[in-house]
């Protein structure tokens, strides 16, 4: 599924209030934006406030006035690195890429090694089609962070595909990094590996990788068809049969409100059309 532009940035901007802010109820974000803005009366000279306000404007998708609240405390003589990273943030989040760029290297020239900011920095450089120093830059993000999160390692090969499409081995290997890492049966990883296995036609690794699915999960009817379907697609039909017909055992062999169940009665549907395709 593709999404449309602003569905993206939407997501986008969800996403960053999640990984990178404590999220309140808008309601509550309203409130104490009322209250910073009492205080910035009381002390408008205060660039802490205006950063501070700033920061709950930012929380709450209001990103012209987090921007403004920004610049202001700048103005005011903030000169804090922690600011310079919320102004090429919330850049980034509406989509002003080259002045992103140009603030979180100013970050970058005061604390090099900041994870955070070098993430940042690869996904500004991704947006700006700088796909190599995105690459660079991620890169470094991958072999310093402590916690990484199996989005880290998909948004890693999303940028190295970017960069070559015909680069599968490459992006394999970092999902085999991210398996190490977070743990070897992260579903997203998984996911991610059977569907790049396939598209670099990796015949007899892509089924390996159906098997363990078949072995790792409990709704092995559901992966003994995909695995089936994938086998008449490359012209293994007796393959395809055997994996329908462990499809159907295993259907049989649930609880019957299992196999009442809607998914199970579309699934057998599946199986028979599959069957039908497969041995006419």
């Amino acid at each position: 599924m593709i999404l449309k532009p602003a569905t993206h940035r939407a997501l986008l901007i969800i996403t960053f209030l999640f990984i990178s802010v404590q999220v309140f109820s808008h309601g509550d974000l309203t409130k104490r934006i009322n209250q910073k803005t009492k205080e910035i009366a009381e002390s408008p000279n205060d660039f802490k406030l205006y950063y501070e306000r700033g920061f709950l404007y930012q929380q709450h998708v209001e990103l012209n006035k987090a921007m403004e609240d920004y610049l202001k405390s700048t103005s005011l003589g903030n000169t804090d690195k922690v600011l310079m990273y919320r102004i090429a943030e919330v850049n980034y989040l509406s989509e002003d890429y080259k002045n992103a760029l140009s603030n979180i290297t100013k970050y970058l020239e005061v604390d090099s090694v900041d994870v955070k900011a070098k993430k940042l920095e690869a996904q500004i450089l991704f947006k700006l089609v700088a796909y190599k120093e995105s690459i660079a830059a991620y890169h470094f993000v991958m072999n310093t962070m402590v916690d990484i999160r199996p989005e880290d390692i998909l948004e890693y090969t999303s940028i190295i595909l970017a960069d070559n499409n015909k680069n599968f081995s490459k992006a394999i290997d970092i999902i085999d990094f991210g398996l190490a890492k977070v743990g070897a049966n992260t579903l997203s990883l998984q996911l991610k590996k059977l569907e790049y296995l396939k598209d670099s036609n990796q015949v007899e690794k892509t089924i390996e990788q159906y098997n363990y699915f078949i072995l790792e999960y409990q709704r092995k009817e559901f992966w003994y068809y995909k695995k089936a379907a994938y086998l008449a697609s490359i012209n293994k039909q007796e393959d395809a049969n055997i994996a329908l017909k462990l499809a159907i055992v295993t259907i049989e062999q649930l609880e019957t409100k299992f196999k009442n169940m809607d998914s199970i009665l579309e699934l057998k549907q599946h199986i028979k059309s599959l069957e039908s395709t497969i041995n006419n």
